[in-house]
């Protein structure tokens, strides 16, 4: 399957793509390259919104500085360093490098926890191997942050990070149920308790 045929058949939900994917020697290779370009842009994507974020509350409190308390606009503005300082770390290659690192263990945590709920709670016979190709290929959607490196409006990069999130975690889903069958709530369940869980781990 060439790379283009993925990416639609993924976003459009196709119902045997996973399938297919897993059935592919490849495929592992590709899933892990396809999560590290979307964990990159995500961080770079989540940035750039903080980023902007910033300067919009800097914008509020230099117009509601006669309404505000001087304590309040120092508070403010200390933290607002505190971030901006955060900022440059961030831009620092060696810290992006970390920032994956953490990434991958905490995939890896959930892609472990996916593969024993559904061994011993749902009875299953799963394949680690397919769940990490299904859990990269479902990073698909967050290649879809990349726009908002390119422009400034804050509403809009907020509410392309949420729905790439979720229709990330709907892709996940999907993925799943067609590879092992599950019903909805059973995904549903699935994939809270891996999301939970893995942060908890970490």
């Amino acid at each position: 399957m060439k790379n283009n045929t993925i990416f639609y058949r993924v976003l459009q939900l196709d119902k045997n793509v996973y399938g297919e994917l897993v059935m592919e020697q490849s495929s592992l290779q590709k899933g892990l390259a396809i999560w590290l370009s979307g964990s990159i842009i995500s961080t770079l994507a989540v940035t750039t919104f903080l980023k902007n974020l910033v300067i919009y509350v800097k914008e509020v409190i230099s117009q509601s500085s006669s309404d505000l308390p001087q304590e309040a606009i120092l508070d403010f503005q200390t933290l607002i360093i505190e971030i901006e300082e955060g900022f440059e770390a961030i831009s620092n290659v060696t810290t992006l490098i970390t920032s994956q690192l953490f990434g991958f263990i905490n995939v890896v945590v959930s892609i472990i926890i996916i593969f024993a709920v559904l061994k011993y709670f749902f009875r299953r016979d799963p394949n680690i191997i397919f769940i990490g190709v299904i859990y990269g290929f479902s990073s698909i959607p967050v290649l879809l942050n990349a726009p908002i490196l390119f422009f400034n409006s804050l509403t809009l990069q907020g509410m392309v990070l949420v729905a790439t999130s979720i229709f990330s975690l709907v892709c996940l889903g999907s993925g799943l149920k067609q590879v092992y069958m599950l019903r909805n709530i059973e995904v549903i369940l699935l994939i809270l308790f891996s999301g939970f869980s893995s942060l908890v781990a970490i």
